[in-house]
């Protein structure tokens, strides 16, 4: 099966990577829920958590702590980060292939992230949108860069 995150892992389709492992792929999602908003995709084309392999799995939350950490290290975050995993269509899970969401949150910011989630997917704001993800790559890069250096 091929879809947007299989295109992505086979370098058919751009975006805003961060890092990457046999495993996963980290990237920036780019309909942001909130700034700084991170999915980490599986190399495999695994719709649901159970068709992901035991060694994708069992790396899953290791490599989840360290981009909080840079996300953190950052200042999104510090407050608090949804790990999320839509896992089927029922639970509101947009591409068949396994993802984890990394929302960063603060406190206050429901309001935001309510109209946020009703309007991503509009072309509101795309210009600003795509140049604020562009930033967050490098520097969310550079943040893993020097935590790796000093493991």
């Amino acid at each position: 099966m091929d879809c947007v995150f299989c295109a992505i892992a086979g370098n058919r389709q751009p975006a805003y990577r961060i890092c990457e492992d046999e495993h996963f792929i980290v990237l920036l999602d780019i309909f942001p829920l909130r700034p700084a908003h991170v999915l980490i995709v599986s190399r495999e084309h695994a719709p649901f958590l159970k068709d992901l392999s035991v060694a994708a799995r069992d790396r899953l939350l290791e490599l989840s702590e360290r981009v909080a950490a840079a996300l953190r290290t950052l200042g999104h975050g510090h407050e608090g980060i949804n790990l999320l995993i839509n896992d089927g269509p029922a639970s509101n899970q947009h591409v068949p292939h396994l993802h984890l969401h990394l929302i960063p949150r603060r406190s206050g910011d429901l309001l935001p992230l309510a109209w946020r989630a009703l309007t991503r997917f509009l072309p509101l704001g795309r210009a600003r949108i795509e140049a604020r993800l562009q930033a967050h790559a490098e520097r969310l890069r550079s943040a893993l860069m020097v935590a790796d250096q000093h493991v």
